[in-house]
């Protein structure tokens, strides 16, 4: 009911003799809407593993870990940027900037590519410092998905801190996005071996991260929004100024570029990215949300396919038995 209330106005604008600004933002939602559509149907593909390298592949059926480094020892770097936001708060769109700017990060969408380092690191087959290695090593220089005590330790790598206008818009954005969980827990994602491996990598990112260790509470606004504000200022007081930087993405390129000490010359003139926004992550949902309703399909067509072919053969040999 929710998507019909926002597509039934577009429906009718589309045969109105002059387009308004309820048109202009439904076209725009829809564009966003189909948009994440397309995500959550590239998200089935990476739970389903079709993203995973040979190396991973290999290594998940041999129980080993397989380094997999990047063949070109110049392709092999280490981790420079570390970015230390919530989710929610704009650092889908940093890591854009931050590959507009020559880095190779890692984020949400990577992660389902590397489930082999993330289960090892949850499992403690790996400490922190031969997780960031390897990262490196297969060509990464920049994490959203580090701890702010690892770079409290490195005092070579810089931090960036997303945060939204007030907490209220990161509450209120957040509890959109937070609805991920609860599908991903569903059948049949919950099968899905790359889900299985990065399972509680996602729990603590979604349910204890986000709320300050109060799992049950991760759709509790008072919840969300202390835990936003607790774990802002304790990254502020825990990484020391210089290396660290306060940043809301509407503040656009110049303070990244200058933190990060990118030549003005070399400094973006296009837009910051603005992505994943409300409507894209409500159309990624969708489809995903799709896939738990139509799921059973895969199994049923296959066996109604293969008893009607069974009924069919059937019939030859009676009426070819009959003939005889």
């Amino acid at each position: 009911m929710k998507y019909l209330t926002i597509f039934l106005p577009f429906l009718i604008q589309l045969t109105a003799a002059r387009p308004d600004v309820l048109y202009e933002q439904n076209i725009a939602y829809g564009k966003a809407f189909c948009q994440g559509a397309y995500v959550g149907f590239q998200s089935l593909l990476a739970f389903m593993g079709y993203y995973e390298s040979e190396a991973i592949k290999e290594g998940r059926a041999s129980g080993e870990l397989i380094i997999d480094a990047e063949e070109d020892v110049n392709d092999q770097t280490q981790i420079k940027v570390v970015g230390l936001g919530l989710g929610r708060t704009g650092s889908t769109s940093l890591a854009v900037a931050l590959e507009m700017l020559g880095y190779y990060a890692v984020h949400d969408d990577d992660q389902v590519e590397l489930t082999d380092i993330f289960y090892a690191w949850e499992e403690e087959t790996i400490d922190s410092d031969e997780f960031h290695e390897i990262l490196g090593l297969r060509g990464y220089n920049a994490s959203f998905k580090t701890e702010y005590e690892w770079v409290q330790s490195h005092e070579e790598v810089k931090a960036i801190l997303t945060v939204r206008d007030t907490p209220e818009k990161y509450v209120e954005s957040w509890s959109v996005a937070a609805a991920f969980i609860d599908i991903v827990e569903q059948i049949p994602f919950r099968w899905m071996p790359t889900v299985v491996e990065l399972r509680e990598s996602l729990l603590d990112e979604y349910k204890e991260e986000s709320t300050g260790g109060n799992p049950d509470d991760y759709m509790n606004p008072e919840v969300l929004k202390r835990a936003y504000l607790e774990h802002n200022e304790e990254i502020q007081g825990a990484i020391p100024s210089e290396r660290l930087l306060t940043f809301n993405v509407k503040q656009g390129w110049a303070p990244i570029c200058e933190f990060l000490e990118v030549q003005e010359s070399d400094c973006p003139t296009v837009p910051f990215p603005h992505v994943h926004t409300r409507a894209r992550l409500e159309g990624e949902h969708f489809f995903l949300r799709m896939i738990t309703f139509i799921w059973p399909l895969a199994v049923i067509l296959p066996l109604y396919c293969l008893m009607k072919f069974g009924k069919t053969v059937i019939e030859v040999l009676q009426k070819k038995h009959k003939c005889d």
